[in-house]
């Protein structure tokens, strides 16, 4: 009798261990390729890059090299990628990824990439599994940058209709991603697939969830009769400006300082329209007019904030890439800033 518990509780011990190795990977049934999965916390996450050839979107191969895949998967557009996950995985949103990375604890970056691959050392511990790979991306003009520098991840979550909120590992990866800022929609950036834990093992999906259904546009919200900003129409006439770029350290981060170098001369006229016609997408029009040059520069606002030391904050897009307006009229001062470029101008009005 003994014996045959013995050999019972064997076999059972077996048979776990074979179930916790499947529980590890996941094969996607579209082309049969399988992909190593990690736990953490109540999240459950593709360990590698997804590498789905899709007919439904953009997706390329790093400097169109199709080797560089096996190792760093595809760089999928925003749009594809919010549909590119098997079914049963999706692409992580925005709260999705702040969780994973509040679970984890700072520095995350550290604890979420492989240990190998990367160019500079990075003092990786990779302590949970996560593997995240410098795979670089492909910018929104088409070049690709950063291949063993960073790592690079879409979120489902967007910022506007021309930027999506991105993540990125990697301590010289550039500031090209962040669940601050939005990164453009149209850049190529790599995918990890994730699904709720305990709905993957306790319970069936719901499939209607993932159906694809038709976009609804969403309604226009109204402005309140309190809301804090006002319409108006106010003008500024410029004498000094001076030109500013972000300091670097030796490693190139940039540091959050500027240097600035003033400009001779200005002679601008600054115009401030804020007509609140639709918010979040049209709320103002700031025009500069250079009265030397007899020419006019007019940049439209999408949306307005007011700041609670009372300066306004103008967002607005250039090519595709954030910028912002300070207005500063207690220091009667405008700043111009661009989050990728790293530079400001800053314009004084008497």
């Amino acid at each position: 009798m003994k014996n045959f518990l013995l050999i019972f509780l064997f076999l059972g011990s077996v048979k776990m261990i074979h179930l916790s190795a499947q529980e590890n990977q996941f094969t996607d049934p579209r082309d049969g390729r399988t992909y190593k999965t990690v736990a953490i916390g109540d999240q459950m996450w593709f360990a590698e890059n997804l590498k789905f050839k899709t007919s439904n979107g953009n997706y390329f191969s790093y400097n169109n090299d199709p080797s560089a895949v096996n190792m760093y998967g595809y760089l999928y557009d925003w749009k594809t990628a919010c549909n590119v996950c098997p079914s049963g995985w999706r692409l992580p949103s925005n709260e999705e990824w702040l969780i994973l990375t509040n679970y984890v604890g700072d520095p995350y970056k550290t604890k979420l990439i492989s240990k190998v691959m990367w160019d500079a050392p990075e003092n990786v511990s990779n302590s949970f599994g996560f593997s995240g790979l410098p795979g670089g991306l492909r910018d929104h003009l088409g070049n690709y940058r950063n291949k063993g520098i960073g790592a690079y991840f879409w979120s489902s979550s967007p910022q506007d209709q021309n930027f999506s909120f991105a993540r990125e590992l990697g301590k010289n990866a550039g500031n090209y991603a962040s669940h601050l800022f939005g990164t453009n929609k149209n850049m190529g950036l790599s995918v990890r697939c994730m699904q709720d834990l305990k709905s993957s093992i306790e319970e069936e999906y719901d499939q209607s969830e993932y159906e694809e259904s038709a976009y609804e546009e969403p309604e226009t919200p109204q402005y309140e009769e309190s809301y804090a900003i006002q319409k108006s129409v106010k003008q500024y006439a410029v004498f000094r400006t001076q030109s500013c770029s972000e300091k670097q350290d030796l490693y190139y981060n940039y540091l959050g300082e500027y240097e600035c170098k003033p400009v001779k001369s200005a002679n601008i006229k600054i115009t401030i329209n804020i007509h609140l016609s639709d918010p979040m997408y049209d709320e103002a029009t700031v025009s500069m007019y250079d009265v030397i040059k007899k020419s006019t520069d007019e940049f439209p606002i999408e949306y307005v904030e007011l700041l609670e030391d009372g300066k306004l904050l103008f967002h607005f897009s250039v090519v595709n890439q954030p910028h912002t307006f300070l207005l500063d009229e207690s220091n009667k001062k405008l700043s111009w800033n661009s989050e990728w470029g790293h530079w400001q101008e800053e314009y004084f009005f008497k």
